[in-house]
This record gives C-alpha cells, sequence and structure tokens, in this order.
C-alpha cells in the first residue's frame, strides 16, 4: 500500500514540475491544457497555429506556447480566443513577405469576407486574453511589405501606415476584457505597434521595447473606449507618438486618405461607449519623432489618468512629451470639460522643444514635476481655459 501511495505521489508530484517548470509563466490554477503549434497536423505554420487554436477553444482556454522554432513565418494573423495564453519564448513571430494582415488580434471579430478589410460584420466580447514574452521573444513585421493597387487612386503602392486601416496594426485587441501583453520586443511594424480598440478593459501592457519607425509608427494606443489599463516599462523609438489615448468619435475617419478604416467596427453601433478612463501609465521613455505621449479627446471624454516618470530619454527626437489636444484636432464634440482628474508627476524633457503643452482645457488636475533639460525649451505652455489645474515644481534648467 505504501508503494502505491509513494508512486501515485511521485506522478503527481512529476506532472507539477513539467506543468510549472516548462511555462514559469503559467499561474498554477492555469494547467488544465498546454499546446505547441507543431503538435498539430497542417500545411503550413499557420494552419497549424490555427488547429491549435480550434483545439484550445475546445477545451474551454488553455496556453499556446511558441518555443520549438527559431522563428514563426506566418502568413495570417494568430487570432487568440478568449481564455487563451500565448507564450513567445526565445523565438520571434514574423509575416511573412507581401502578407496584409495583422501579427496577433483577439480573436472576436467576424471579418466580412466580401470587405475583409472594411468594418467586420460583428465584435464579439472576448476576455482573458494574454500574450507573453520571454527570454528575448520578438514580434516582426514583412521584410517585403504588401503592395497592391489604391483602390481610391488605382496606384500601386506599399499599404504602410495607418491609412491602411485596422488590419495593418501589428498587435491589436478590441473589446477584450482582462488581457495582458508583456515581455515583447516589437519591431519593423507596418502601422501602429500596439492597439487596444473599442471598450477594452482591465488590460496590463508591459516590458515592451518598441521600434516603429515606419510612416504612423505609433506606439501603444488606447482608442475609442478603455478603462482601467496599466501601461508601464515602454521603451524604444517610435517614428509617432509612444503612448496615445485617444476618445476619437467617428469623424475622425472622414479624411478622404483613408483606405480602409481605423478600427474594425464603429463605435456607435455598440454599448462600451468612447470614454476612456482609469488609465495607469508609469516608466515611459521613448525617442523619435512627434511626441511621446498625447491625450485626444473629442465627443467622448477623457479622465481618471496617472501617470508618472514620462521621458523622451536623452536620445530625444520627441517635439513634446506630453501633448494635450482637443478643439476639434481629431475628432468633433469636444467641450471644456471633457477632459478631468488627469494627474501626472515626473515629466522630464532632455530635447523636446516642450515638455507639457495643452492644445484644450483640462479641469480639476494636477502635473507635478515637469523638468526641461533642452536649454531652447519650455518646460509648460498651458491653456487660459484650464480650470482648478495646479502645475507645481516646473523646472526650466
Amino acid at each position: 500500500m505504501r508503494q502505491i501511495l509513494f508512486a501515485f505521489l511521485i506522478i503527481v508530484f512529476q506532472s507539477t514540475i513539467l506543468c510549472a517548470g516548462e511555462l514559469q509563466s503559467v499561474e498554477n490554477n492555469d494547467c488544465s491544457v498546454i499546446v505547441k503549434p507543431e503538435d498539430f497536423e497542417g500545411e503550413n505554420i499557420s494552419e497549424q497555429i490555427s488547429n491549435a487554436l480550434d483545439f484550445i477553444k475546445e477545451c474551454n482556454g488553455g496556453t499556446i506556447l511558441f518555443k520549438d522554432s527559431p522563428i514563426y513565418l506566418i502568413s495570417e494573423a494568430i487570432a487568440l480566443p478568449s481564455n487563451t495564453k500565448m507564450i513567445v519564448d526565445g523565438c520571434k513571430i514574423k509575416l511573412a513577405d507581401q502578407v496584409f494582415d495583422n501579427i496577433i488580434r483577439s480573436g472576436n471579430l467576424d471579418i466580412d469576407d466580401k470587405d475583409p478589410n472594411g468594418y467586420a460584420k460583428q465584435l464579439l466580447p472576448a476576455q482573458n486574453i494574454k500574450i507573453i514574452g520571454m527570454n528575448g521573444a520578438i514580434i516582426e513585421g514583412a521584410e517585403n511589405f504588401y503592395e497592391g493597387i489604391n483602390p481610391k487612386t488605382k496606384v500601386k503602392e506599399k499599404w504602410l501606415g495607418d491609412y491602411w486601416g485596422w488590419r495593418n496594426f501589428t498587435i491589436l485587441f478590441s473589446y477584450v476584457d482582462g488581457f495582458e501583453i508583456s515581455g515583447l520586443k516589437v519591431q519593423k511594424t507596418h502601422s501602429w505597434g500596439i492597439v487596444l480598440t473599442n471598450g477594452c478593459k482591465n488590460g496590463h501592457v508591459n516590458n515592451i521595447d518598441l521600434h516603429t519607425t515606419v510612416k504612423n509608427g505609433d506606439g501603444v494606443s488606447i482608442i475609442q473606449g478603455g478603462s482601467d489599463i496599466v501601461i508601464e516599462n515602454i521603451t524604444g523609438e517610435t517614428s509617432d507618438d509612444t503612448i496615445i489615448l485617444a476618445a476619437f468619435d467617428e469623424t475622425r475617419w472622414s479624411n478622404n486618405k483613408y483606405v480602409f478604416p481605423l478600427l474594425p467596427v464603429r463605435y456607435s453601433d455598440y454599448s462600451y461607449g468612447g470614454d476612456i478612463h482609469d488609465i495607469t501609465c508609469r516608466n515611459i521613455e521613448a525617442s523619435g519623432v512627434h511626441h511621446v505621449m498625447i491625450l485626444l479627446p473629442s465627443q467622448p471624454k477623457i479622465y481618471n489618468i496617472y501617470c508618472s516618470n514620462i521621458s523622451d530619454g536623452p536620445k530625444g527626437g520627441k517635439r513634446k512629451v506630453v501633448r494635450i489636444y482637443g478643439n476639434g484636432q481629431y475628432g468633433q464634440g469636444f467641450k471644456p470639460g471633457n477632459m478631468y482628474n488627469i494627474f501626472m508627476n515626473d515629466i522630464r524633457s532632455y530635447k523636446a522643444d516642450i515638455a507639457l503643452e495643452f492644445l484644450a482645457p483640462v479641469y480639476n488636475s494636477h502635473f507635478n514635476k515637469i523638468t526641461q533639460l533642452n536649454p531652447k525649451g519650455k518646460d509648460v505652455q498651458t491653456d487660459p481655459g484650464n480650470i482648478n489645474v495646479k502645475i507645481t515644481n516646473s523646472v526650466k534648467k
């Protein structure tokens, strides 16, 4: 009897060690199913990945592990279903040449086969999706970008930048409740890096090294609805803004230069609303072009924003460290009072011309420790419409 009990304990112990040892980032209660793309049949790696994710859906959740190949060259987006953890361990996920698609997105979009780059037919709610990178994990765009005919101009060109819509984003989560994106180097993007749209909430984006240096190479963006999200420990270089909080309305996309819609659905068709609130950003240092962090309100509001340690870094290149827009620059319907309860500590400019700039009024907010190290720069450009806004410990060196 003792021998049987001892053998049983050994089996349980080995199973526990296998689960916890191979995937240290998997929580103790998340060892239900672990798969690799290589476990499944398929004509190519993208089909193997799709079959692996279908298996996870049948199991009502699990983990997909990318580890056995140095490069996973995919020909379509990895669409993650609810209750899925994707672990990228010491390898690269790369988009193949001449492919126009996201690299990773939440799998809750019902895409219209007749108009795959337009608005999705339906956006379903999703929850509990994680992308965890470790040991130098990389998410990378194609070497040779997609070239095709512009439907508006009838001219063949490279489909780069945000005018080509939501399928050009590198990582896209929409309408996801509970998520994490962490431990990744994101590079060679075709447009924006990490985009959280349409009411994403209860999320954490952390330890991301961005190298988004193409046209419109934004970093981490929350657009049209988002709440209870932490963004922290972001580094690298972006050819546009690094952190974007954009409470746009639909008029933002009326610009005739947009070929496809920037977001997968119209936010007005859903009930999550367009406000962006209860967002924490900390330890952000990025060089490049345009600004480190911007706030873009319109008719929807931006409030309860908490930030600390935001900087352009010694490499510089940014025009402003923090820029607060409004008054119709990015969508219609802005009214004074649409931005409030914004608290920022330690905004630091090395080379930017302005550390903190207001282009629209903010209410009931406090900005502390603004440091301008550029002798030709300015520490704060305020707005006369600000109400109950404190700016303290502002220093120009």
